[in-house]
């Protein structure tokens, strides 16, 4: 029998264009940490203007941001699963972009919390076209490095806006910090439309049969009907309720998300309150966190996935989840020694390999919930992810953590308020752990 192809005759991206892609796509989503994240290096100087309490920042900062980018996600999920992908990231990302340089016009807390949740509804559509377009670009065996990359960006946009901000907020206030940090992707989205092309949905999923490279484990892909047929959001949903690896991933990804915006949100104020670090010194240790243990632990993690997933005996997926059990464990293990340390340069060492290890999961639990799901759903599955990750995590994380700071009182509040929301993450490792079990048997399933 001759070599034959699992699917209509398409255009497969070339290796080299792929990881320009992702370059772009990892670039356009290091846009959205900024803009996402600007707030928190100028929590201090904006409760101070406006007399705000630590849990009206926490609304501000987060719940008012989630709220609104719970209810637009849905809706942009829907549509990931419809139209072009590169377009509708271009025009939400310049969205984004403009509704963060707004925010410095704001002059009252109501002004700025309106601002910013138009952020969130622009910024809903962020991640499920991305992650659908990058889907498509890498195969499984390659996915959780992709993803793990793609992934960075949190690190590469908090870590920026933490570096520049800073210095920034210090020196002409924090307004200018809005203005300069919507700039970024205004450029971002013209190189987006002139470089990315829409791939075709499932094309990843396409393989070679009947020759020695192909993997006797590899997954066909659909006809071009299929691949174009979006899933209803029944279809969707019946197909995830039945796969308990896929909601023990997501539940476990939802809570590192609480503690992970927790930490985006309140590390800044915690090394100026606790420790009494100067503003721009806290901004930047926070930013060596995020650029240097945030990619390179992360990164490493990604790659791991890949190589112990696809073992000689076939593909491993529970591996994935075990992995990302391991690295929640450390958080836990960082968290509670960051909150506890007495010295400002130990809480910094802490809290470097807690940044790390907080963001170390993304690549591994991600790729296996994409591959997992099919692809003509995995636009409004993430996009439901992210609802909730956003409403839950990073909504009710950092507004939880600076209620529980007004609670606790005093000097030392937020040592304990983390301390407490720790336990968030002891029940993630519990969930990723719970996915272990099942994975392989999901990952067999007919739909």
């Amino acid at each position: 029998m001759s070599d034959t192809l699992i699917a209509p005759a398409a255009k497969v991206p070339g290796k080299h264009y792929r990881w320009l892609v992702l370059a772009v796509l990892t670039a356009v989503h290091s846009t959205h940490h900024i803009d996402r994240n600007v707030l928190s290096v100028v929590v201090e100087p904006i409760r101070q203007e406006f007399g705000l309490s630590d849990s009206q920042m926490g609304m501000l900062g987060s719940l008012g941001y989630a709220l609104a980018f719970a209810i637009a996600a849905i809706p942009m999920g829907y549509l990931v699963d419809r139209v072009n992908r590169r377009n509708m990231l271009v025009g939400i990302l310049a969205l984004w972009s403009i509704m963060t340089a707004v925010c410095a016009s704001a002059n009252s807390y109501v002004q700025l919390l309106l601002a910013r949740m138009g952020v969130g509804i622009a910024e809903a559509g962020g991640a499920p076209t991305a992650m659908s377009m990058v889907s498509d670009y890498f195969p499984p065996k390659q996915r959780s490095t992709a993803i793990g990359i793609w992934y960075l960006s949190s690190a590469i946009g908090t870590g920026i806006i933490f570096l520049v901000g800073g210095i920034l907020a210090q020196s002409f206030g924090w307004r200018t910090v809005f203005l300069v940090a919507g700039i970024p992707g205004l450029v971002m989205g013209v190189i987006l439309f002139l470089v990315v092309r829409e791939p075709r949905r499932g094309g990843s999923e396409v393989i070679v049969v009947d020759t020695p490279e192909a993997s006797p484990e590899a997954i066909p892909a659909p006809s071009a009907d299929e691949a174009e047929k979006a899933a209803t959001l029944s279809e969707a949903f019946a197909y995830v309720l039945r796969r308990p690896a896929i909601l023990s991933m997501m539940a476990g990804i939802v809570l590192a998300a609480a503690m992970s915006s927790a930490f985006a949100l309140w590390s800044v104020s915690f090394l100026v309150r606790v420790h009494q670090m100067p503003l721009a010194l806290a901004g930047v240790s926070i930013a060596v966190a995020f650029t240097v243990f945030g990619i390179v632990i992360p990164l490493i993690s990604g790659l791991m996935g890949d190589r112990l997933s696809n073992s000689k005996q076939g593909h491993r997926p529970e591996r994935l989840a075990l992995l990302s059990a391991t690295t929640m464990t450390g958080v836990v293990i960082c968290g509670v020694a960051a909150a506890l340390s007495g010295s400002a340069v130990m809480a910094v060492a802490m809290m470097c390999l807690w940044c790390g290890l907080m963001l170390a999961h993304n690549g591994p639990a991600n790729a296996l919930v994409l591959s997992l799901l099919r692809p003509r759903m995995r636009g409004v599955v993430v996009a439901t992810l992210q609802t909730v990750a956003t409403v839950v995590g990073t909504g009710l994380g950092p507004f939880l953590v600076g209620v529980l700071s007004d609670v606790y009182g005093g000097p030392n509040s937020l040592r304990w308020a983390i301390m407490t929301g720790m336990s968030l993450n002891v029940v993630a490792v519990l969930c990723f752990l719970n996915a272990a079990r099942t994975a392989r048997r999901d990952s067999l399933l007919d739909g």
